[in-house]
């Protein structure tokens, strides 16, 4: 959530930074456990509820109840928002031991009662203001579901619940508001946003986009390939693809503009490697560490398995840009313009030691991702004291705390909201039903059960970010696609695919709209571009869910043949769509590279081999045209 400067000034702005400043510091203080060594016990439950108080009165001083309304003054009713959200949520974290131990009583008490009902509906008043109104309209929907599914005729039809039990279920019981998805908001999440914060400020993002300059620059489209790159490295360190494609795009899309590129496919390649950010490991927008602990296994098994179809996505991308390229004739940037690599790791080698001891402490010390995010900060301070213009400066420290608070609120208002969805799904038994819906309705076919969780993971996603995608994907539809046989790995990251494919998908495509601002392109033209660039992201889901190979998992020679066989797939793929190979591609050679991409990406020897003769059958008449061309022979027939 971007706060512009002019509504956030004076008094105001001295509040904000208190309040987002304090957020910050006091979740260092518990994940780092310096609060237990002081002797204070916090429950889970009462961290989550914290968090939601912060976020909840950030959000009443932030976000205005209406788009167009002025800012610089805090409504009274805004007010009133604030202090009742810090009510609600102060009083569980005080009082939610007692209420947890007189909940097996029938009846809850009125001041809980009270307390609970006031931050749900604040819960879902915040979320309308930043995540948008479809989230709160589905969590109503669940809400409306339990109390009266008893009216509801067949398949949903359930026993109905009083508002009491709903709010038992929400406000007290660790199933909902302050639940798993808070909570790892509460912990890995924002120990990731506070890393990210400290490693942008001080001069990482740059960093990174210097060295890919300094490597792909020179070359047929380089600027476009810098993007990539650099938007897959960036992607490490940021979890949020429109965040993606302003911090990098502003620099990369420009560059593609000098050297030739289209502007609405310049700013099309910055949206797709900017979303590509959000499925590369190690970190995958954070969602790395929510889906260990929704599958129950390590973080590196997860890692590797997002390792193949992560690099495949990019592989496509790059190919893409290549060969627009050289179907346009375009050249990379002059030497005299782009930075020396030597010098740029000489000056910023650094920055990659907070990286490696994150990665290094969560791969082999198997340390928690909040605990690992100490170290790895720890090693970026050391870092700062060899460095002119520190980030140990109190200033820096400050304005990193300040934006790593406000950094939460879209995230943390979605994640909460998330918890009542889950909570009136466990309660009322929907998502049992959900999943018997979806298989009812694939008629009991994977294929077709794919096809209409693909449908559904795409429309839900729409205008949300990563982890929240992510969250309410797995809860509503992953369980379907599981009953099916599908595995439960392979099945997190398909809907988590094509729950991000909404991002450069018209008609909501968040990050191509973004994109094409700073591209000065058509936002439909610059999105309909980014779909055909991104169709790896479409493809690649449904592979691995027949073929787990892909996600590195089964034999080691059939693990190789994925690799090798995937990889040429992409290339055919890549050519196919882009319509150009040795030479422009008529419709007969883009149909058979296509369907050999298919092939090749499927596991299978005999697809394989059909693949490969498909490939070289394209491969051969397009080396023959290429010859015919040069001695001015051919004529082209498309």
């Amino acid at each position: 959530m971007t706060i512009p400067r002019k509504q956030c000034q004076g008094v105001k702005a001295r509040i904000v930074s208190v309040i987002a400043i304090t957020m910050a510091l006091y979740n260092l203080f518990y994940f780092s456990h310096a609060l237990e060594k002081m002797g204070i016990y916090i429950l889970a439950a009462s961290h989550a509820a914290a968090n939601v108080g912060f976020i909840l009165v950030l959000v009443f001083l932030l976000a205005p109840i209406k788009k167009g309304i002025p800012r610089d003054k805090i409504p009274w009713y805004d007010s009133l928002f604030a202090f009742f959200s810090a009510l609600g949520t102060g009083y569980f974290f005080f009082m939610g031991r007692g209420m947890i131990m007189r909940d097996a009583l029938p009846d809850i008490f009125m001041m809980d009662l009270l307390m609970g009902s006031l931050t749900i509906v604040l819960l879902l008043e915040a979320s309308r203001r930043v995540v948008g109104v479809a989230m709160p309209i589905i969590a109503i929907f669940f809400i409306l579901e339990t109390m009266f599914s008893n009216y509801i005729p067949g398949l949903f039809q359930g026993r109905g619940f009083s508002w009491g039990s709903i709010v038992k279920q929400l406000y007290i019981w660790d199933a909902g508001i302050f639940g798993i998805p808070m909570y790892v908001a509460s912990t890995i999440v924002i120990a990731f946003i506070i890393f990210s914060n400290f490693l942008q400020h001080s001069g990482a993002g740059k960093f990174i986009i210097d060295v890919a300059f300094s490597l792909f620059g020179r070359f047929k489209g380089g600027p476009a390939k810098v993007a990539v790159v650099a938007s897959a490295l960036f992607g490490t360190i940021s979890g949020s693809t429109s965040a993606n494609v302003a911090g990098t795009g502003v620099f990369t899309i420009p560059m593609m503009k000098q050297v030739g590129y289209k502007p609405h496919f310049a700013g099309a390649v910055e949206a797709v490697a900017s979303n590509g950010g959000q499925i590369m490991p190690p970190v995958m927008g954070a969602v790395a560490f929510i889906m260990c602990e929704f599958l129950q296994i390590s973080y590196i098994s997860v890692c590797i398995a997002a390792l193949l179809p992560a690099i495949l996505y990019f592989l496509a991308l790059l190919i893409m840009v290549h060969l627009e390229a050289l179907k346009e004739g375009l050249r990379g940037l002059p030497r005299e313009m782009l930075p020396s690599f030597k010098k740029t790791m000489l000056s910023g080698w650094f920055y990659l030691i907070p990286i490696l001891v994150l990665v290094f402490f969560l791969a082999f010390f198997r340390y928690s991702p909040e605990f690992a995010v100490l170290y790895a900060l720890g090693s970026l301070f050391l870092v700062g004291l060899f460095k002119k213009g520190s980030i140990l400066q109190v200033r820096k420290i400050m304005e990193c705390m300040k934006s790593s608070g406000l950094a939460m609120l879209e995230v943390g208002t979605a994640c909460a909201t998330a918890g009542i969805i889950m909570g009136c799904i466990g309660l009322s038994g929907l998502g049992q039903k959900l999943s018997m819906g979806l298989l009812s309705l694939s008629g009991g076919s994977l294929p077709i059960l794919l096809v209409v969780t693909a449908i559904a993971a795409f429309i839900l996603g729409m205008g949300m970010t990563s982890i929240p995608i992510y969250i309410m994907l797995v809860i509503l539809v992953a369980p379907a696609l599981i009953q099916m046989g599908v595995l439960p790995l392979a099945a997190h990251l398909f809907v988590f695919y094509w729950g991000l494919v909404s991002f450069i998908t018209p008609p909501v495509c968040i990050a191509a709209f973004v994109a094409a601002a700073i591209a000065q392109s058509k936002p439909f033209q610059t999105g309909w571009q980014a779909t055909k660039l991104g169709i790896a992201s479409f493809i690649i889901p449904f592979f691995f869910v027949y073929s787990p190979a892909l996600l590195l998992k089964g034999p080691p020679w059939e693990i190789v043949q994925a690799v090798i066989t995937s990889i040429l797939g992409i290339v055919a793929l890549s050519a196919s769509v882009a319509g150009y190979g040795l030479k422009n591609l008529n419709i007969w050679e883009r149909l058979l590279l296509f369907g050999a991409a298919m092939l090749l990406i499927h596991v299978g020897w005999k697809t394989d081999l059909i693949g490969f003769v498909l490939m070289g059958i394209v491969a051969l008449n397009q080396i023959i045209g290429r010859r015919r061309l040069k001695d001015g022979t051919e004529v082209i027939l498309s």
